[in-house]
């Protein structure tokens, strides 16, 4: 986490002097990540003016995220590939600098440290949360959700944080490639892994196209600029998978290295899954699953 001390002695000074304190009723809560607790000296968690908040510095450090403090009250975190910038006091944030959502409540300061509801981070983060007002302990549990969840006991905190998943969150991406004397097939298995039907809307024709690179340099895509069109949609309904392939003959004569294969989604900002090697070629046949 790209977390200097510098940032976070800047960050601290602008937000101390935002306009927006915690209040006296602010309840604490002990906040726990898969059983493990999070607090240190104090409870990481607070109950504010009837919201859930966290730490934002603590949630950040468990979930392995990247934080930044900007000017006039900017808290800015970034967690499984998605960023959600806040500001102290307002009760929306901007989701991947392109989409405004709103939040349960509004990030505020007390004694220098900042809080951010905890159904924003945990969205961001794929991670189940319950609250448990007799014992005063908020758990977060990584990978048991597709999106929000409800809270386990106390009563309801309002809305919902109307934050949709991203592409990688809602779906499973499952590329794989295979080589022989007519060159390399790629492969990508989609699957819808929500309990809802999802939609992605593309600004133009091509929607998936396959990335293979060289020794870390891309060296060939299957995105085509002869393809011309309009905007166009990609639904799955939940549960349901599709494939799509691609072959790129000229990998026979592309030369000796490690090569790696990913999956681009071609939205106004091209979205990328992870790379899977393809091992050391010469290049010669090879299989990956």
């Amino acid at each position: 986490m790209r977390l200097s001390l510098a940032a976070l002695f800047a960050g601290s000074c602008m937000l101390v002097l935002a306009p927006v304190a915690a209040r006296s009723a602010d309840v604490p809560y002990s906040v726990f990540l898969d059983g493990r607790r999070l607090d240190a000296r104090h409870p990481s968690g607070r109950n504010h003016v009837g919201v859930a908040y966290i730490n934002v510095i603590r949630a950040v450090q468990a979930f392995g995220g990247l934080l930044t403090f900007g000017h006039g009250g900017v808290v800015r975190v970034t967690v499984s590939g998605r960023t959600l910038t806040y500001r102290v006091g307002q009760r929306t944030a901007l989701l991947d600098n392109a989409t405004v959502v709103r939040l349960r409540g509004a990030p505020y300061v007390d004694g220098g440290d900042t809080y951010v509801p905890v159904a924003s981070v945990a969205t961001l983060a794929m991670a189940k949360y319950t609250i448990d007002t007799h014992v005063r302990h908020i758990s977060l549990q990584l990978g048991r959700s597709a999106g929000f969840a409800p809270v386990a006991k106390g009563p309801p905190e309002g809305e919902e944080d109307d934050v949709s998943l991203s592409p990688l969150q809602a779906l499973s991406l499952k590329p794989s490639a295979t080589t022989d004397a007519a060159g390399l097939h790629a492969r990508v298995e989609i699957t819808n892994v929500t309990q809802k039907p999802y939609t992605i809307a593309f600004p133009g024709p091509q929607q998936f196209v396959f990335v293979v690179a060289l020794n870390g340099s891309e060296v060939w895509t299957s995105q085509s600029e002869a393809i011309s069109g309009g905007p166009s949609t990609f639904t799955l309904q939940p549960g349901e998978a599709t494939t799509f392939q691609q072959d790129w003959p000229g990998y026979t004569k592309a030369g000796a290295g490690r090569y790696t294969l990913r999956v681009r989604m071609l939205k106004s900002v091209p979205i990328d899954t992870p790379p899977i090697s393809l091992g050391v070629s010469t290049p010669g046949p090879l299989v990956s699953p």
